[in-house]
């Protein structure tokens, strides 16, 4: 993509409506157990979100939408090697990136722990957890954990004995919220922290709009 404008659209919209692989596993696996039709719920408003942030933003954001022309050269067999080096190289530039980042998010959370801050944030936002998402205030830890892997924290709801219509809020508002650290990584790379940061917001405004609306009932009815 040659502009920026259409860089924070997609890097966007691929953070805050398309699931890694590892969270689709288990929210096929957690929400899945209380039948498909709730699974189909999650990725139909995932969906959904990504066409209506993906129009506003398209609207909203000021800039140029050059024409896509892609040259596509003959289709060779691979050579290991190079094909080898270049993956390496790859890889080692996002470790490089991404572990100093994970390791110092591991450090505060732990530190956040110890001193009682998950428990001071439970009480400050259960009125925002209860009243607007419909979930228990310990919820709010898996939220903070989110940071880390998002993954873990839907099956560390697992233990609070959630209904299914609080597992689908939990599993999109996970899918949407504030990007794990490998994501905003490479976010920071690819947009910049400015940039970033408002992408972030974005990401949190949305996750509990949708959230709310999940928790009314008022998106669910559409599926």
């Amino acid at each position: 993509l040659e502009s920026k404008r259409e860089r924070f659209i997609a890097a966007t919209l691929i953070a805050v409506a398309i699931p890694c692989a590892s969270l689709q596993a288990m929210i096929v696996g957690l929400v899945g157990d209380f039948g498909a039709h709730y699974v189909a719920i999650v990725y139909g408003t995932l969906f959904l979100v990504w066409v209506v942030l993906g129009m506003i933003l398209h609207r909203l954001m000021k800039g140029y939408s050059p024409e896509l022309i892609i040259e596509i050269p003959r289709y060779r067999w691979p050579v290991p090697e190079p094909v080898l080096r270049k993956l390496w190289a790859r890889v080692r530039g996002f470790l490089r990136e991404a572990l100093p980042v994970f390791f110092a998010a591991i450090l505060v959370i732990n530190l956040l722990y110890l001193i009682g801050a998950f428990d001071f944030l439970a009480r400050i936002t259960a009125p925002l957890m209860f009243h607007l998402l419909g979930l228990p205030p310990d919820s709010v830890v898996a939220i903070a954990i989110g940071f880390l892997r998002k993954d873990v924290a839907l099956g560390l709801l697992a233990p609070l004995s959630l209904t299914a219509e609080q597992f689908v809020v939990a599993a999109v508002v996970l899918a949407m919220f504030f990007p794990c650290v490998a994501t905003f990584a490479v976010l920071v790379r690819e947009l910049g922290a400015r940039d970033t940061a408002k992408s972030a917001a974005i990401m949190v405004i949305a996750a509990l709009t949708v959230g709310t609306l999940l928790n009314l009932g008022l998106l669910s009815r559409l599926w």
